[in-house]
């Protein structure tokens, strides 16, 4: 049993019933909107709660498991907030999106769902918009897939924003998402996932990815793996990714996608000890789009440092003791020549202004990768006001570019 309250102008209206699918409710007055507060909603056929029509749904403090099918149902053109929710053990998705116009779940536990923790199924048409979904401060964990997962049909967009997030022992992907979604990822904690912390899988329409500030470490593939995908206005900067069981960044990998299914910037991120076996370049590129590799600290990874198609598309980048190389070297800017092949997967040169040296990490084994003073990476970035250092702390030096994930315009305390 539950209840909800229906909220018509002024007036309150109290149900009681078993169990709740939503129709296009009738428009009485200019303020029309519904809550279903302190429930419990479990063992329905199909969904726990499923909303259609136009009429905005808010879902607070409530237990909503053991379902069919999807715990929430966000059906077509309906408006929802699940604030404050446990979702769990749902036959599919904890919560399922479907041309809904909005999607909002924040400060929710969403977790051993047999499919995804959240699942978009299609996204709103040219004609009526894209469907937004925005997942802020919850804990997505122990799905049988992804943790969530956006797959719009080839007409349909998704907006699809996770802003303080963690997501971790997912069976498959933090983080999937394909086709023409816009996805962005800002200071998430993505780690020990059963394969990407965030992949962006091969697609006709590539999505468009703004993923930064992110922790992402410990999962058993890449950290992030972009197939194909297109850079929005931020691309992928300044994250810690470490200890990924592949590469920390692998792009094109599987299709080689061109210019207009890879389009990437790569800037400013940190890249420790990713890789196993043969697989583990801090950035790897394998297709023929374009990736722009910059101000980025890599080193400690298992086979190299960069791997790059063509050796090109990389510069002011600092490379150290990838490849089980040793400590190395005096002149940052000069080391022995098969030293250099090992960092950049036996290209031929480091790069324009790259560096092979100790960047001086505060406390590596305790995976605290601030730049201790006196680094050499301090103020060795890109010298362009675009790329420059905004905060102080973490930046450290002038307002050139520090390299690494403490340094540039989206660097955070």
């Amino acid at each position: 049993m539950f209840r909800f309250c229906l909220y018509i102008g002024f007036v309150v209206v109290s149900l009681v019933c078993p169990g709740m699918a939503m129709g296009d409710m009738p428009v009485a007055g200019t303020r029309h909107f519904l809550i279903i507060e302190d429930n419990t909603l479990y063992q329905n056929s199909l969904a726990g709660v499923r909303i259609r029509g136009t009429t905005p749904v808010t879902i607070t403090r409530s237990k909503i498991y053991s379902n069919g099918r999807a715990g929430v149902f966000a059906d077509r053109d309906s408006q929802v907030i699940v604030t404050g929710c446990d979702v769990y053990a749902n036959g599919r998705a904890g919560i399922n999106i479907e041309k809904a116009l909005s999607t909002t779940v924040k400060n929710c536990r969403i977790y051993r769902n047999k499919l995804a923790g959240i699942r978009v199924l299609a996204g709103g048409e040219e004609e009526t918009g894209a469907t937004e979904v925005r997942v802020a401060d919850s804990r997505i964990y122990g799905n049988e897939q992804a943790g969530i997962r956006s797959m719009p049909g080839y007409d349909g967009r998704v907006d699809l924003s996770m802003v303080g997030n963690h997501v971790y022992q997912n069976k498959q992907a933090g983080i999937r998402v394909e086709n023409n979604t816009q996805l962005t990822a800002q200071a998430n904690k993505i780690h020990d996932n059963g394969t990407a912390g965030i992949i962006s899988y091969e697609s006709v329409i590539p999505p468009r990815l703004d993923i930064y500030q992110n922790r992402i470490c410990f999962n058993r593939a890449a950290g992030i793996h972009v197939v194909n995908g297109i850079g929005g206005s931020v691309g992928i900067r300044n994250n810690w990714i470490f200890n990924n069981l592949r590469s920390g960044i692998a792009c094109g990998l599987w299709s080689e996608p061109n210019i207009e299914q890879l389009n990437i910037e790569i800037i400013n991120n940190t890249l420790v000890s990713n890789g196993s076996s043969d697989q583990g370049a801090g950035i790897r590129n394998d297709g023929n789009g374009r990736v722009l590799i910059m101000n980025n600290i890599v080193a400690y990874n298992y086979v190299t440092g960069i791997r790059a198609k063509g050796c090109k598309g990389y510069s002011y980048n600092l490379v150290f003791a990838n490849g089980d190389i040793g400590r190395c070297c005096d002149d940052p800017r000069s080391a022995p020549y098969w030293i250099e092949r090992f960092q950049y997967q036996g290209c031929p040169e480091r790069g324009e202004k790259g560096l092979i040296c100790d960047p001086l990490f505060v406390n590596p084994d305790h995976y605290d990768f601030r730049l201790q003073d006196g680094s050499p990476a301090i103020d060795a970035g890109k010298d362009i006001d675009i790329y420059n250092d905004r905060s102080f702390p973490p930046s450290k030096g002038t307002r050139r570019n520090d390299m690494g994930a403490t340094g540039g315009s989206y660097a955070v305390p």
